[in-house]
């Protein structure tokens, strides 16, 4: 899995330092026993090995021996950033490390003084994740000046430059995304790698958290003082997650991760490192029993970090950093052929791939666009999420940056997506979490919103039991007056709820003939068309699993005449308005709310018949002088929002038996204050009020 891990400034050409462990009893006996002379030389050795858990407690026994020294305040700066990744506290000692910096820094003396040059880098990295990004420039730039041409970090804050200068654009153009951290399954350990199911019902991801018999707690990794990698599975019910749930192939010393799952949730992909490299597995789940294989094109001395399927499962997308690429860890292509087997892969073009690092791909439903994350020149800090979309001749158009407030200064990866393409999960250690790598949910994603028709078939028993593991479904699906628009393929369905699906294309009509496998006759014939100005659509069928017969069978009762299928017609509506600091409410004849009540207007005097009007609001976290906590303003924007929407339905007597209004999410987020109320970009994506219909 993705190690974010930095390489140490402090550059040390001979370890002077007897200690060859490095285990955490060990340095603190050197702690309480060394001199300043021992202390000195452990930390940097520590450092210059990336043990900056470690490195940060010797960091702190300097600094009560001399709080002044520029040297030791950098010592600290260092692995508040780097190993506690909290650039507040990091900023504090680095602005007095900068106060005597010198190109002849001494690592191993304890006279040293001063702090080296590179101290203007790291406090311009603090002042990049802050959001002060013009002083964050000047500090890179003074860096520069005074470091000499062979430095390694040159290149790194020449990138930086590049990516404040792409985020001051970008916050200025901000979009309109709903952004929450998923308190409820966040814990103060690393949780990542989100993947939602295509419905949205089940959430797989991955956690560094303690196991409840903290069997796990011997395998901490001792550079970071983190637990291995495993996999838990949460599910969506009632409004809220259920408790994780751990996956069966969990070992408490070997890291694993759940990468993807084909539609039908039976085939999935893991990460593990139990080959030493680091590899990516294809799991088959029979029986209730989870088998494990590799393929040869993962069989490597190289570091597979990801993988995703396509939605028909022919195509698989995977991150690695073997030879051949651009630079770094690049994203690979691989198609199966005839034969079942994965074709030898090949790189994505320099529309994806850069010098710099691509990591975690996913696929839309429909194929057409490419999500993945990227450090390069792209981004606006640490890793954003990109995304492509598929030009007609198969290839990928120019990558885009996803936009604020989707993507942070910080590291922004491993984003997933419903079906629809609406609403995602992904990965961020931006402040405001609950520590380390936590899980954002996010809503009104208007990238993935292009035309994409879908078939849902729904197959349940004719007893009410669970679906048998062998019963498949074969169906032939063309295109009405198109060459070359066939399908041919068989369906095992998902066996928690019986559903299989298959990507459309709007504005076509199809014929389906749907067989039993091993059945020469079709058992439903049939032809439809979808709609052509939709962004989402459905076409929604329901079949029977005889028992006795061992068939699949149409069920009578939800037959629809083929002259009146209909894909789902009316999309949903959403608004969201943004407040000022304490602001609560908007006015009855603001622009967008007013655009909200004509659009649900139209859909119900179009033939609408049920909606539910959900209202969401959040506060942020600075300090509020006008109410008595910042929950009470949250809730002040979504019952004056409330007040609003009661006053107009008051004059629409004939909306009452169609429309329901509640209230579902009330919140306080966003990034912990900092006494810098006067930089209102960074708190206004979590000040406000929002309405959507479903």
């Amino acid at each position: 899995m993705i190690k974010f891990y930095v390489t140490s400034s402090i550059v040390l050409f001979v370890s002077l330092f007897s200690y060859s462990q490095n285990t955490l009893n060990e340095v603190q006996e050197i702690i309480l026993k060394g001199n300043e002379i021992q202390l000195v030389k452990e930390n940097s050795r520590l450092t210059q090995e990336d043990f900056l858990y470690l490195a940060d407690k010797v960091a702190d026994r300097l600094l009560e021996i001399n709080p002044s020294s520029c040297n030791y305040n950098y010592r600290k700066g260092y692995t508040a950033l780097h190993s506690l990744m909290d650039p507040v506290l990091a900023k504090k000692y680095f602005e007095k490390a900068i106060v005597l910096t010198s190109s002849n820094y001494d690592a191993f003396s304890k006279n040293e003084p001063s702090a080296p040059h590179d101290a203007f880098y790291h406090l311009a990295d603090c002042l990049h994740k802050l959001g002060d990004f013009d002083k964050a420039i000047e500090l890179f730039n003074k860096f520069k000046e005074l470091s000499r041409e062979e430095s390694e970090l040159i290149a790194d804050a020449n990138l930086h430059i590049i990516q404040c200068e792409n985020a001051n654009k970008v916050y200025a153009e901000k979009g309109s995304y709903i952004v929450n951290n998923l308190n409820s399954l966040n814990t103060e350990y690393a949780d990542f790698v989100p993947l939602i199911s295509l419905d949205g019902a089940v959430l797989n991801f991955t956690s560094r958290r303690l196991w409840e018999n903290k069997a796990n707690d011997a395998y901490r990794e001792r550079k970071r003082n983190e637990m291995p990698d495993d996999s838990y599975e949460s599910n969506f019910s009632s409004n809220t997650w259920s408790s994780p749930k751990p996956a069966s192939f969990n070992t408490a010393k070997l890291s694993e991760s759940f990468l993807a799952q084909s539609m039908n949730e039976r085939e999935i992909i893991i990460y593990s490192d139990s080959t030493g490299f680091g590899d990516v597995f294809f799991g088959v789940i029979e029986k209730s029993e989870l088998s494990l294989t590799t393929d040869s094109i993962f069989v490597s001395d190289y570091w597979e970090t990801h993988a995703t399927f396509s939605s028909d499962g022919n195509t698989l997308y995977f991150t690695t950093d073997k030879l051949g690429g651009i630079g770094g860890r690049d994203i690979y292509m691989s198609t199966k052929n005839s034969s079942g087997k994965w074709a030898s892969p090949i790189a994505l073009g320099i529309n994806v791939n850069t010098i710099y690092d691509e990591e975690a791909p996913f696929l839309s439903y429909n194929g057409q666009i490419l999500y993945f994350a990227s450090n390069g020149p792209k981004s606006i800090g640490g890793y954003d999420v990109l995304y492509c979309k598929m030009n007609e001749d198969k290839t990928w158009g120019p990558s885009q940056n996803m936009g604020y407030p989707f993507n942070s200064p910080y590291d922004d990866v491993f984003y997933s997506t419903t079906m629809d393409g609406k609403t995602g999960y992904y990965s961020s250690n931006r402040s405001g979490g609950k520590g380390n790598l936590d899980i954002y949910y996010i809503a009104n994603n208007p990238i993935s919103l292009t035309e994409i028709a879908v078939f849902n078939g729904t197959i349940k028993t004719s007893t009410g039991v669970d679906l048998p593991e062998d019963v498949a479904i074969k169906y032939i699906l063309k295109c009405v007056d198109c060459a070359n628009k066939e399908q041919n393929v068989t369906f095992s369905p998902r066996l928690r709820d019986g559903v299989f699906s298959a990507p459309l294309e709007p504005c076509i009509t199809y014929s389906i003939a749907l067989y039993n496998v091993g059945k020469d006759q079709p058992f439903q014939e049939e032809t439809f068309s979808t709609e052509c100005n939709l962004s989402y659509q459905e076409v929604n069928r329901n079949y029977i699993y005889d028992m006795n017969d061992k068939l699949i069978k149409v069920e009578p009762k939800e037959i629809t005449p083929v002259d009146t299928i209909q894909p789902v017609a009316f999309k949903n509506i959403e608004m969201i308005t943004y407040f000022d600091y304490n602001k609560n409410k908007i006015a009855a004849t603001d622009k967008e709310f007013k655009n909200f009540l004509n659009q649900l207007s139209s859909q119900i005097d179009a033939g609408r018949e049920n909606i539910t009007i959900e209202i969401y609001s959040s506060a942020s976290k600075v300090p509020t002088s006008s109410f008595s906590s910042n929950q009470q303003l949250a809730e002040f924007r979504a019952e004056n929002m409330k007040k609003l929407l009661n006053e107009f339905l008051a004059t629409k007597p004939s909306y009452k038996s169609v429309i329901t209004v509640k209230t579902t999410l009330i919140t306080v987020d966003g990034p912990d204050y900092q006494k810098d109320a006067v930089k209102k970009d960074k708190y206004r994506p979590y000040q406000f009020v929002g309405l959507k219909t479903k």
